[in-house]
């Protein structure tokens, strides 16, 4: 598992320094097992392996596939706010409870929020997200959303 993981870390430095010399490969190599040190206890280890399911997978791939087409709509949303002479927005912060008991897949909510144009999450607090967004239209959205719900279903899904 952990030369696994070192080993995908090095793909990925590979990946960003787009080039692969003795140089890099060595400075990559330090930095891998450095990373993997510091973040091993966030790592799935042995005990927690068997409680990830396939099905998980398949949520977090079908979370990112909404996400880019959240992004890619508010992007197209937000462009025609800016550009038309008059600036139709109505700035509002609302409140939002969230049923996701998991960290992880609360930030994961938080911050895809955030990614989404138009929208910025604020503060998390317990179950509570404050949020701002750039039209009152856009509150709608927020509750019982996409993104929310497949983090339920995959938050479900790992206690199977």
């Amino acid at each position: 598992m952990k030369y696994s993981v070192i080993s995908l870390y090095f793909v990925f430095w590979i990946i960003l320094c787009e080039t692969l010399n003795l140089e890099v490969a060595i400075i990559g190599i330090f930095l891998c097992f450095f990373v993997f040190k510091f973040n091993k206890d966030m790592i799935v280890n042995g005990k927690k392996i068997d409680r990830f399911k396939a099905k998980n997978l398949l949520y977090i791939i079908q979370y990112a596939g909404i996400l880019i087409k959240e992004i890619f709509k508010s992007n197209f949303h937000v462009a025609k706010i800016v550009l038309s002479p008059k600036m139709n927005i109505s700035p509002q912060v609302v409140k939002i409870n969230t049923e996701i008991k998991s960290d992880l897949y609360k930030t994961m909510l938080a911050n895809s929020i955030t990614l989404t144009p138009g929208t910025l999450t604020l503060l998390m607090n317990n179950n509570e997200l404050t949020i701002h967004c750039l039209q009152k239209e856009n509150i709608k959205g927020l509750y019982n959303s996409d993104f929310e719900n497949i983090l339920l279903k995959a938050e479900e899904g790992k206690d199977d």
